[in-house]
């Protein structure tokens, strides 16, 4: 999996934890929602670790800024 499509999934993945953080503000204070609660702050803890291991293999990754910037403007002065 190349940088970029780390970061969609990171994207993706913090997206969907804001919708569950939603959810779960919303039904909190229901007593029939009280079991559900409990498996949406399960699933929200399951995506904030995959956030973590994303978030760190990012970090790790070595990405070429501006790479082909500097090639072209190499060729340019040697013309």
């Amino acid at each position: 999996m190349n940088g970029l499509q780390l970061l969609d999934r990171l994207r993706e993945t913090e997206n969907k934890m804001m919708h569950l953080h939603r959810a779960i503000d919303k039904v909190s204070n229901e007593p029939d929602f009280k079991e559900s609660v409990s498996v949406l702050t399960v699933v929200v803890r399951d995506y904030q670790q995959q956030l973590d291991k994303m978030k760190e293999a990012l970090g790790s990754m070595e990405i070429p800024l501006n790479h082909n910037n500097q090639h072209q403007g190499q060729s340019q002065q040697s013309h």
